[in-house]
């Protein structure tokens, strides 16, 4: 037993000393509330029966996300499938199928609607099927619970209640939101990572309160008795409210007692809790709220059409109807019979002549089941199978898959397949987005030297701008190494100067604060050290900031070794001995970095006696707090910090000072008492102590740090920007970080007009500083909307043409007033006519904002694109949302509609899948309502041609299949196959994509011309098969074709017409849609062949029609060949005049391709310049910044020349 203890001791991995955790005011005040409406909830602990005896009902702990139960299922789905207009539609006409007015029976018009609706039932079946397999998975994980006498039992978490005790173990998940009463560490600390909660990798540290700290084992819990009284369960993460009652005492609990569902147990043996909230009452759970319901644009279009089609379909209904009421009329009048064939003196009340009113009527309802062909009932359900294949090919793409992480490309929702290939503006995020969020240390300042020689994106960029090339060989005086270069890369570390590398430091004037620099970014962090079986040390850390620093120190011979419960242990290298010495700090105080202090310090005392306060910080408030003594370098430090700034670095600041016993000890009563503290100042009283202290500091240097550019960045952005696409950048960072990082990646060139919008001005800060807020929102809201109209001034109108570009960059200060009702338009306005646009300082909620007023101001389609739990509120708000599967957790994956791992994959997704996804859409949308168009049309002439009876032209069970075999796999096959032009020159040509941002391919002259083309088709086959076959005979014995055969012969025309169609409309052809296409038409003369000899009671009027009147015929299969070729003609023609005298954009890539010049850059630079127009000229990008060059050397060489 003590050797286990002696171990668990060993592994100990941060002090019970985190004396100063969280500096923020606490939630004090909140604790009277207790008891009152919205903190009600009351928890007795190890007591769980209690609860119910009390009359407490709390939510069971098995969760549900399903859609559906075996309840719900069928009429929720059934609700859900009738919602859809046409579905309704169909329906209504299925049940009017049942009376006597209906033209064809009723189980030929059901059978269909049914297969339609089951099959989507299905497809909803089995997606809710599998988060029922998900719940079950994660309702049936195990757990340990207390169940008596100190005895913990496996318990399912769906069986876990409010007050049970939980021993949950290292890396596994909380079942349910805790309060945590111990550890296996003896201060009741724990690691925890919140990664499914806020996204976040970094871990959190959580601290039992100091009353249940000796909780460490099973047995102490058998006579455990507390009562918890807490805020009722509400969304809220980050804060909690409530207190524990146990022994007569009461403690206050905070956020720190507090762990959540879903968030794991990291470098911790195990901890005990006790359950507050379970089930749906849980804080995720409470989070889970159902993502935004996304509609393509084109889907709300082709609702539209439906609705056109449908007013189409009761117009010529009523017309028919008035023809009808008329003719019936007149049938007999003054007793004479006009059509005595008809027998109108006879004919029951739907024929009636004396009630031609009633007879018109009940004959609409008869046109409006009959002329219910005009809609395609296949359209929703063979849409959802292409998009849902679409979707499996996105995700399947090797191109877009990410090696290093593991991490395909995964289309998380297939509804807006279509919409990537429109995306006309998107609005990115920059760290973790356009940056790898994976920090490098590169450079430092040392006693006012400068040392790194390697050079940033950033650098490289600004090199570009002045006309020069940065090279890592030249650079600081020359310094070159090739035994540093050659040396392998080590993550996080990324820095070059043989000054201070291999030891060399020893060497320096400054060589003792270059020790101390080192020892300071040893010690000064509260990273966790982990080794291997092999001894190497790796490092987890809060932030990827802190493991550069560590890594960094441990690279350049200072290696944090070890942390145990008072002591941290750092393995040095003697460059004068080439030894390594274990040097061991004792550890007193941990004082955390907050957001408010912005700095975070450690006091250690030294092997040799000496305590240190090291402190590492933002300048802002680090250069304040420096002796007098202590600022020697303060003015070089400041001037390389600027440098580093400029560069896209991340700076810290690096100071300590040495304490003498006493006033260390003043220090740490005056500490202890503030922590003790009960009264409502608590927070500050320990605020107030770590100011006390973190004083008089000596100034060692700065740190920077480089959030690295994604591969491919500015290549894919290049790309992004010749296919016409907008990007912004919204950013929390910094103006001057910005600026930089929109070079780097080319959002921004030389040459290029900067319209800056700030509030970063002597006036507006000396309002600021006197206080008056009404003042300074008045003034600051004239200002930015002086310098918005300042910035539009300066934007020459669309009418002139000009080759200059310009951004718009605004920090959020400013983005404030932007965005209220008055000022947003003209903001809008100014930020669309610029070539780039890039909003700093912006908070989750002004990026959110941001997106929306473009998405709903221009109409046009907008992607967000983030990687954070900070920018879910602008994915969900985008028409469609990316997320980027980095470091920064899941949040913002979970909330998107795409995840990509790297940026660079957005030119693939948008330049070739969204463009091929767009064009077979649009094109299958139109050739659904083609084929519908021209199948109904030959309906209602048939029907004027028979004098509006209400008589069908085809056989019932022809009319119920049309649309469900013989026309609709080929057009699944298009949206699944086709390609305009292949993969390499989507991106090769990505002025391409404009055909889906400007709808080229689904605009209503498009749609109705393929409307129009249908009702021709529809024409010419009715009347050249009337005129084939009215009168003349067309078998040997002499005999005319009568209406089954018409009729079938028509049907065959269509048949053939629509899918030749097809086979003209297809730019690549695949074997299965040769199979598709062909196969249709085949397949309906085997149909034919089989229903033709069934018995007449159930193929009526197609009994062997086939086998002993058509196919015997030589007419039919003529007049079949003639009608098919004849109506095609104007297609073809149409479509031959339009490629050669007005070809679009991809005609003449599919003519350079057939030519075999399609890939040569010559061809592709000279092709591209003629399509593009002059509104695109103002461009960002590489081949932007490429060609503004190029002018710029014409214009001086034209210069020189007139001179």
């Amino acid at each position: 037993m003590a050797r286990h203890r002696i171990k668990r001791l060993e592994k100990l991995k941060l002090s019970a000393l985190l004396t100063f955790i969280r500096c923020h005011r606490g939630p004090s005040d909140d604790h009277s509330r207790i008891g009152t409406v919205g903190f009600s909830r009351v928890v007795y602990v190890n007591e769980p029966d209690r609860l119910g005896e009390e009359g407490f009902r709390y939510q069971l702990n098995e969760v549900s996300t399903t859609k559906y139960n075996l309840g719900t299922f069928l009429p929720k789905s059934l609700f859900e499938q009738f919602r859809r207009v046409a579905n309704f539609y169909f329906l209504v006409s299925g049940i009017l199928a049942l009376t006597p007015l209906a033209p064809y029976t009723a189980v030929s018009a059901l059978a269909p609607l049914c297969v339609v609706i089951v099959a989507t039932m299905a497809k909803e079946g089995v997606e809710d099927w599998r988060r029922k397999q998900q719940d079950h998975e994660l309702n049936n994980r195990i757990v340990k619970v207390h169940r008596g006498n100190g005895n913990f039992e496996e318990t399912k978490w769906k069986n876990i209640k409010v007050g049970d005790v939980i021993k949950v173990e290292k890396d596994n998940f909380f079942p349910a939101d805790m309060i945590l009463l111990s550890s296996n560490y003896p201060d009741g600390i724990c690691y925890v990572e919140t990664m499914n909660l806020d996204g976040e990798t970094n871990l959190k540290i959580k601290q039992a309160l100091e009353v249940t700290l000796d909780l460490k084992e099973d047995i102490k819990f058998r006579e455990v008795r507390q009562t918890i009284k807490c805020e009722d369960p509400n969304a809220n993460l980050y804060s909690f409210v409530g207190s524990m009652e146990w022994k007569g005492q009461q403690y206050p609990l905070s956020p720190q007692q507090l762990l959540l569902r879903d968030s794991k147990l990291r470098n911790t043996d195990y901890i005990y809790g006790a359950v507050i909230f379970t089930g749906h009452d849980t804080k995720v759970m409470q989070n889970a709220t159902d993502p935004p319901s996304k509609r393509s644009k084109i889907e709300k279009k082709m609702d539209k059409i439906i609705y056109i089609l449908m007013s189409s379909l009761l117009m010529i209904a009523l017309l028919g109807s008035v023809f009808f009421g008329i003719w019936t009329k007149e049938d007999l009048r003054d007793g004479k019979l006009k059509r005595w064939y008809l027998r109108p003196d006879a004919s029951t009340i739907f024929y009636d002549p004396k009630r031609a009113t009633v007879a018109s009527f009940f004959h609409l309802l008869t046109a409006l089941m009959l002329y219910s062909y005009f809609i395609p009932i296949s359209l929703y359900i063979s849409i959802e199978m292409v998009k849902l294949l679409q979707a499996l090919f996105i995700n399947q793409d090797i191109e877009m898959y990410h090696e290093e992480s593991d991490k395909p490309t995964h289309a998380r929702t297939s509804n807006l397949n279509e919409e990537l290939g429109m995306v006309d503006t998107i609005l990115s995020d920059k760290t973790g987005t356009l940056t790898c969020n994976m920090m490098e240390f590169i450079k430092c300042s040392i006693a006012g030297t400068a040392y790194g020689q390697g050079v940033t994106e950033v650098e490289r960029a600004m090199a570009m701008r002045k006309g020069a090339r940065l090279d890592d060989d030249i650079e600081n005086g020359g310094h070159k190494d090739k035994k540093i270069d050659d040396s392998p890369h080590v993550k996080g570390f990324n820095f070059k100067d043989p000054r201070i590398m291999d030891g060399n430091w020893i060497h320096e004037p400054n060589k003792d604060m270059i020790r101390d620099f080192f020892r300071l970014l040893a010690i000064c962090h509260t990273c966790i050290a982990e080794k291997d079986e092999n001894g190497k040390v790796s490092y987890e850390a809060e932030s990827p900031d802190e493991a550069a620093f560590v890594i960094a120190a441990r690279e350049l011979g200072f290696e944090f070794y070890k942390r145990s419960l008072t002591t941290i242990i750092v393995r040095e290298r003697d460059p004068s001995q080439n030894v390594v010495e274990k040097r061991k700090y004792e550890l007193l105080n941990i004082l955390e970095f907050s957001s408010s202090r912005k700095r975070m310090s450690v006091i250690v005392k030294e092997p040799e006696g000496r305590i240190l306060l090291l402190s590492k910080g933002a300048d802002s408030v680090m250069f304040r707090r420096l002796a007098p003594h202590g600022r020697k370098i303060e003015e070089d430090t400041r001037r390389h910090i600027n440098e580093y700034s400029d560069s896209g670095l991340r700076t810290l600041v690096l100071a300590y000072r040495v304490l003498d016993d006493k006033e260390y000890k003043e220090f740490n009563e005056k500490l202890n008492a503030a922590k003790i503290s009960v009264s409502a100042d608590r927070d500050e009283k320990i605020e107030q102590a770590a100011d006390s202290i973190e004083t008089d500091l000596i100034l060692l240097g700065a740190t920077a740090v480089e959030d690295k550019l994604q591969k491919g960045v500015p290549e894919c952005i290049d790309k992004l920007a010749q296919a016409g696409i907008k990007i912004w950048v919204l950013t929390g960072d910094k103006m001057e970080t910005a600026i930089n990082i929109g070079f780097a990646c080319s959002l921004l060139r030389q040459g290029m007009t900067q319209i800056i919008i700030t509030l970063e001005q002597s006036d507006i800060i000396a309002l600021e500083k006197n206080g008056d807020k009404l003042a300074i929102t008045k003034a600051s809201k004239q200002r930015v909307m002086d310098q918005i109209e300042v910035g539009i001034k300066q934007i020459p109108p669309s009418t002139q043409v000009s080759t200059e570009s310009f951004a718009l960059i605004i920090d959020g200060k400013s983005l404030t007033y932007a965005l209220e009702d008055d000022v947003k338009l003209k903001f809008l306005d100014l930020a669309i006519k610029c070539a780039s646009v890039i909003c700093c300082r912006s908070s989750p909620k002004q990026k959110a904002l941001v997106t929306r007023l473009v998405k709903q101001v221009t109409h046009k389609v907008t992607l967000a694109i983030g990687d954070g739990a900070n920018d879910v509120g602008m994915l969900q708000e985008a028409d469609i949302g990316v997320g980027i599967s980095g470091a920064e957790g899941m949040q913002a994956v979970m909330a998107s509609d795409v995840a990509v791992a790297q940026f660079r994959f957005l030119e693939r997704l948008l330049l070739v899948h969204g463009h091929w996804c767009y064009r077979r859409i649009s094109v299958m949308i139109c050739y659904f309502f083609y084929k519908n168009v021209t199948f109904g049309v030959t309906i209602f002439l048939y029907e004027a041609f028979a004098s509006f009876s209400g008589k069908p032209a085809y056989n019932d069970w022809f009319l119920s299949l049309y649309n469900v075999f013989f026309t609709s796999l080929p057009v699944i096959a298009l949206g699944v196959f086709d390609q305009d032009v292949s993969a390499r020159l989507c991106i090769q040509y990505p002025q391409l994509y404009q055909e889906g941002v400007q709808n080229i391919l689904f605009s209503w002259r498009r749609i109705l011309g393929w409307m129009l083309n249908g009702v021709m088709n529809a024409v010419l086959i009715f009347f050249f098969c009337i005129t084939a076959f009215e009168d003349q005979a067309f078998r040997q014995d002499g005999q005319v074709a009568g209406l089954d055969a018409l009729g079938v012969i028509m049907y065959t025309c269509i048949v053939w017409v629509v899918n030749c169609q097809m086979a003209l409309s297809v730019n690549y052809f695949t074997i299965i849609q040769h199979i598709f296409i062909w196969g249709s038409i085949a397949f309906w003369y085997l149909f034919l062949l089989v229903y033709g000899a069934i018995n007449p009671r159930f193929s009526t009027t197609a009994y062997m029609v086939f086998i002993e009147q058509l196919a015997p015929a030589l007419s039919f299969w003529l007049v079949t060949l003639f009608v098919v070729m004849a109506t095609l003609v104007p297609y073809f023609s149409y479509a031959a005049i339009q490629i050669r005298f007005f070809p679009m954009f991809h005609n003449k890539i599919q003519w350079k391709r057939y030519l075999g010049k399609a890939e040569d850059p010559e061809v592709a630079r000279q092709l591209s310049s003629r399509h593009r127009t002059s509104s695109q000229q103002r461009m960002v990008g590489i081949s932007a910044r490429r060609d503004g060059k190029a002018m710029q050397i014409t214009r001086e060489t034209e210069l020189e020349v007139r001179e």
